[in-house]
């Protein structure tokens, strides 16, 4: 066993031991007032009480000729102003957690230019909002019922509503729009990010999507990042160990649904088994190894408890807590590594006294890398990299 599996081993269990007699702070559990817990109602509208912001709502046509649809997203700047456009080199595109609050997630990425004028006029960062049945606001958009856009299902099918379309073609229709001939003429880079369900949406996207090695032929970096995700898409039925040393089968008598989606490849939704020509596990695992993904965990993110946190019997054979699943899935990536891609393409970060919150775990140096590049970016977190030798 290497020194890394040893100090993952002691990390996973002490985590573990020590998540249960954790105490909030007294901004709140997750960096939210006290007795604004946002968990408390996971799909009812953000709030029309939020902060103002200049980060403005707009609305989209998306899909193809013939088959377009509204959707709404918040972006930094004017999307019907094409000159505002033309100097756009980077595209951020941020995917809010179960709150489903665009605008919180799109400011939380914009912080970052705090004692600047703003996003530069080079950085356009887009927001997508996934509308849910009770959103008055949004009717005639694609619909999805509680959480089920975080997993690429279908949107509801109703009379006022577009046809059914899986969120993921959403994600595939946004990345089309913006990188069509001459829409960001200047444009070089691509991140799609997400926090919490947003971050579990992304990476189940970073893994089955269908555009990734088109994009980047036409020379366009595109990058997934993935922060304290609650859980994450196995391409094998290993887990780890109960013991917390290596990686083995979990039990079916245990949770006889572990394999399934959206944990496992097993009974993979029908709108998804055609999305992207019904690849092996193999040869998905082999492609996810090689697409460019960041990983970022809090190391405070340890409370099993707090109500968004997925309790399903296939979430808990991943791990307990945030942390925990996330450095699990490190290891298995790591102890996958050498057959899949020994050049690393994924990058992992401890983001020091950060537990589950996306505005502060957003303004940690290493996400600010990932999501902006180098430059004089404004932080407040340090961030530790995993190691990326194989655990095993």
């Amino acid at each position: 066993m290497t020194m890394f599996s040893s100090c993952a081993c002691t990390l996973l269990l002490a985590v573990s031991a020590s998540a249960a007699a954790q105490t909030p702070g007294p901004s709140g559990p997750y960096g939210n007032p006290p007795g604004n817990d946002p968990y408390s109602d996971l799909y009812a509208s953000p709030s029309s009480a939020s902060q103002p912001s200049p980060l403005a709502s707009q609305r989209m046509e998306l899909g193809p000729q013939g088959h377009r649809y509204p959707f709404p997203v918040y972006a930094s700047l004017p999307l019907n102003a094409p000159g505002s456009l033309s100097k756009v080199k980077r595209l951020i595109i941020v995917v809010h957690d179960e709150r489903r609050d665009a605008r919180r997630s799109l400011r939380a990425v914009a912080a970052l230019y705090a004692g600047q004028a703003g996003p530069k006029a080079d950085t356009l960062i887009v927001a997508p909002r996934f509308p849910s049945m009770v959103d008055a606001s949004l009717q005639g958009m694609p619909a999805w019922r509680r959480t089920g856009w975080m997993e690429g299902l279908p949107s509801i099918a109703a009379r006022d509503r577009p046809p059914p379309i899986s969120s993921f073609r959403i994600l595939d229709d946004l990345l089309r729009h913006f990188t069509a001939p001459g829409r960001l003429p200047a444009l070089q880079t691509l991140v799609l990010a997400g926090h919490g369900a947003g971050a579990q949406m992304v990476q189940r996207y970073a893994v089955l999507n269908p555009l990734d090695e088109s994009l980047r032929a036409t020379g366009l970096d595109l990058t997934y990042v993935v922060a304290n995700a609650e859980s994450y898409l196995y391409l094998s039925p290993l887990r780890p160990s109960r013991t917390g040393r290596g990686y083995t089968r979990y039990e079916r008598g245990i949770c006889p649904t572990y394999e399934h989606y959206r944990y496992g490849l097993e009974d993979l939704p029908a709108v998804l088994q055609n999305y992207d020509g019904r690849l092996s596990r193999i040869q998905l695992a082999t492609r996810y190894a090689q697409r460019h993904v960041t990983y970022l965990l809090g190391s405070a993110d340890t409370n099993p408890e707090y109500a968004g946190l997925d309790k399903g019997c296939g979430a808990e054979a991943e791990g307990a807590t945030p942390l925990a699943r996330g450095l699990g899935y490190w290891g298995y990536e790591m102890r996958a590594r050498a057959k899949y891609a020994p050049k690393p393409a994924h990058r992992g970060f401890i983001v020091q006294d950060i537990g589950h919150n996306e505005t502060e775990i957003y303004a940690s140096a290493c996400a600010a890398r990932a999501l902006l590049g180098d430059g004089n970016w404004t932080t407040t977190a340090t961030c530790k990299a995993l190691p990326s030798q194989p655990s095993m």
